[in-house]
């Protein structure tokens, strides 16, 4: 299907027609901050020209998920069905990890995947991505092309109207169901490839500027750092306030803890988001903790994005949107940390 133009003055209608029956949540800015994604309407959608604040883990694994109460053939519960309008490519890689985690392997989430099959998924394109950004660092690029049900490149952020693609059959139904949309002319296709290179150019300059080069040689290299014990594993960690926050706002951490509690009188089990930066991440019942330095997890913390998913799942465990150099209450910077291992 070729891709649509829908204009400014009708794509509230838009957004309206194909989020139909849905909960919606979409982005909106204010005074010139970042986007973040929170519950609106179709006519309160102010799509912003690069990533929201919040990863879309948020969405389809809760930080805090009720399991139940008796764990033995409880059936998983109703959960409503979601459109999530202004994704970007970094979140879309980071469902990919997401889905092997959770429904790659013999044993599926149920939970995480009633809600994947709810979920409606409209990304955007990065007109301006962010000085954090550095994703083209790994292959990708600061727009989609797969992993949505449509996609919005906006023409001038919006100003010009919006081509509308779609990725899925889900996408293509609901884009043929909308009347009186026109098929996008040759000279809106080349201005949305010509954004497209502009912001690529720009995200490629921030990664060579970070001193980021080939990947390729990054776990050799990390796995070599390590057993050297090399000192800017110490220089970095020392910075650490052990918040956790690089992992929460992380759209591909996924690591999770597994509690019961008693609630209102009732014996309940939860699942919480958890961090390999907290100190107790690692320690087991009987009391050993083998990460119990805070070189140790952030140690653990590459390894796993740069080593461990790669060899096991075929992905890299970070998309660089830049959200935890931005979320770090101790200035870590991933990309000083990565130019550091490539370096070593």
């Amino acid at each position: 299907m070729a891709p649509k133009f829908v204009s400014r003055d009708t794509f509230a209608r838009f957004i309206a027609g194909v989020t139909g029956g849905h909960e919606l949540y979409g982005h909106q800015t204010q005074e010139g901050g970042p986007p973040h994604i929170v519950r609106t309407s179709p006519g309160d959608i102010t799509l912003g020209t690069a990533r929201a604040v919040e990863p879309v883990k948020a969405f389809v694994c809760p930080p805090r998920e009720d399991l139940g109460e008796c764990f033995d053939g409880e059936p998983v519960p109703d959960t409503p069905l979601l459109a999530l309008v202004g994704l970007t490519n970094c979140d879309l890689q980071a469902l990919k990890v997401l889905d092997e985690v959770f429904l790659g392997g013999d044993v599926k989430d149920p939970y995480y995947e009633k809600r994947r099959q709810n979920l409606l998924i409209i990304s955007m394109d990065c007109t301006e991505p962010r000085d954090v950004c550095f994703c083209t660092f790994f292959g990708e690029q600061p727009y989609p092309e797969d992993g949505y049900d449509l996609n919005l490149s906006p023409l001038s952020n919006g100003e010009q109207g919006y081509l509308v693609e779609a990725g899925s059959d889900k996408g293509r139904e609901l884009l043929a169901a909308q009347q009186g949309l026109a098929d996008a002319t040759d000279a809106q296709l080349r201005q949305r490839q010509q954004q497209r290179t502009q912001a690529t150019r720009k995200v490629d300059q921030q990664a060579a500027e970070a001193g980021l080069g080939n990947i390729e040689e990054i776990a050799e290299k990390l796995r070599k750092s390590k057993e050297e014990d090399a000192e800017f594993w110490h220089t970095h960690a020392n910075k650490c306030v052990e918040c956790g926050a690089c992992n929460f706002i992380c759209p591909a951490c996924h690591c999770f803890l597994r509690v019961d509690a008693a609630e209102r009188g009732e014996f309940k089990r939860f699942k919480n988001w958890d961090s390999c930066q907290y100190p107790a991440f690692a320690r087991v019942a009987g009391g050993a903790n083998p990460r119990s330095r805070r070189t140790e997890r952030l140690q653990n913390r590459f390894e796993k994005k740069f080593d461990f998913l790669p060899s096991t799942i075929n992905r890299w465990g970070c998309t660089g949107c830049g959200r935890c150099t931005e979320a770090c209450a101790g200035d870590i910077d991933i990309r000083e940390v990565l130019k550091d291992i490539l370096l070593s």
